[in-house]
């Protein structure tokens, strides 16, 4: 059965001030309650005073701890490839605690990367006045070098970053390694990774994690400050060696006429505007940890020795409930721009014509056998599978006209509130309207 509650949407032209938001639960505070995969257990959780979309995010996500309080993902011992399917596809952070099983890298300590690597160099990140670029075979992983006005709940030293994916860009290669071409590293490393079991090993999927390999190295209390990365794919974060912990959050909700300028979530930039990350997840020495494209991220080595961690993104499966949740802010948050033609195609995917008037509810070819109905097994393609998660609001694994006609028109309600001329192109100064502050913000 399809979902009966349509996304609404205040009016576009009102100035941007907190006291409209109070608005009716969207359809996802309503689906998140039989979404599969996640324990959410939050649908009778007390959120009174949370602005209505955070409310309605603290049900997607299962959150039950107050505002202000991190609640942890959920883990997994294992996860079988239809688990991940499912889970992924969802768009929710997760553990999986068996995740880094096949990675030869997993145990690998710092020091073991130096032996290794011999040629390899490593970057710092955030601080000045340190050399930025050091060989792999210096003495940086026992350095600790302060971020400047680090945030007392973020990582309070730099980590040290080993791009390797960037070894065959000329301009990135100097921080990658050293020497001539002989010496470039990415070979071996993508002949020593393996695909997940628990990953579609297709070949968008093969180019995608070989091509995108990270590795980071983190003295205690140093980590990455929280940010939004600009890719479209989501990410798997293997624990190495060591442990660190993660912050993660949700897009924050978009005052309406507003568009939150690229750099709103550069490194570090939330710090210090009452913004309060609700996940949080500790991952050790072979664990895994899955987030979806377009969530804020954090990381601190809470052990204590040199921590390292290797990251890679996939294409497949398209983390659209996610997307479909929070598709309004999404598309009004610069620092996603490059993906908002990723969730049109996912929107589109199981029309019949893209200029489908709003409402109509008709479905395309994905319909193969003209019943009226979608179902995932004649999805075709990443996208048309992220088409039916995007669609099956009430997670029955049917996707109907009626729940299409209304993702439809949802969805071009997200794009008009997006495109209205006199939006004010800002970057937030303050996240406490999320906790359900009426007074307006300083724009």
């Amino acid at each position: 059965a399809g979902s009966s509650f349509p996304h609404p949407h205040p009016p576009v032209n009102a100035p941007p001030t907190f006291n409209m938001w109070r608005l009716p639960r969207p359809w996802f505070a309503f689906a998140a309650c039989t979404a599969a995969g996640w324990q959410l257990v939050a649908c009778g959780a007390s959120i009174e005073g949370l602005l209505d979309e955070e409310a309605a995010s603290y049900r997607f996500f299962g959150k039950t701890r107050p505002h202000g309080e991190a609640q942890e993902v959920p883990r997994y011992a294992s996860v079988t490839p239809e688990k991940f399917e499912r889970l992924a596809l969802a768009g929710r952070p997760f553990v999986i605690e068996s995740g880094g099983l096949g990675q030869p890298f997993v145990g690998w300590s710092c020091g073991r990367f130096k032996q290794e690597y011999p040629n390899a160099v490593v970057k710092i990140e955030y601080v000045q006045g340190a050399k930025p670029v050091r060989s792999m075979q210096d003495d940086w992983e026992n350095e600790q070098h302060k971020i400047p006005k680090a945030d007392p709940d973020g990582p309070q030293y730099a980590p040290w970053y080993w791009g390797v994916k960037g070894a065959n860009d000329k301009e990135d290669a100097r921080t990658v390694y050293k020497g001539g071409k002989k010496n470039n590293p990415l070979p071996n490393v993508q002949s020593l990774m393996r695909i997940p079991d628990y990953m579609r090993d297709t070949a968008e999927n093969k180019q995608e994690i070989l091509g995108s390999p990270e590795f980071w190295f983190s003295a205690p209390l140093a980590g990455a400050q929280m940010h939004m990365d600009s890719h479209c794919e989501s990410t798997v974060a293997i624990q190495l060696s060591g442990k660190r912990k993660w912050k993660l959050g949700w897009a924050p909700a978009v005052p309406n006429g507003t568009v939150y300028k690229e750099g709103t979530y550069g490194d570090g930039a939330i710090y210090g505007k009452g913004y309060h990350p609700p996940l949080e997840a500790v991952v050790s020495e072979g664990e895994a940890l899955f987030f979806p494209s377009g969530f804020l991220h954090s990381t601190i080595n809470v052990g204590g020795t040199c921590a390292a961690s290797m990251t890679f993104q996939f294409r497949d499966p398209v983390p659209a409930g996610y997307l479909r949740h929070s598709m309004n802010h999404l598309r009004r948050t610069g620092d996603f721009h490059e993906c908002w033609n990723l969730m049109g195609q996912v929107a589109q995917a199981a029309l019949p014509a893209k200029d489908q008037a709003p409402g109509r509810g008709e479905l395309g070819k994905v319909d193969q056998d003209k019943d009226g109905k979608f179902t995932m097994e004649e999805a075709q393609s990443r996208v048309q599978r992220a088409s039916h998660a995007f669609y099956d609001v009430d997670a029955d694994g049917v996707v109907t006209q009626e729940e299409v006609a209304t993702g439809w028109a949802s969805w071009h309600e997200a794009l008009k509130a997006a495109k209205v001329k006199k939006n004010q192109r800002v970057r937030a100064t303050s996240f406490e309207y999320l906790a359900g502050s009426t007074a307006k913000q300083d724009l």
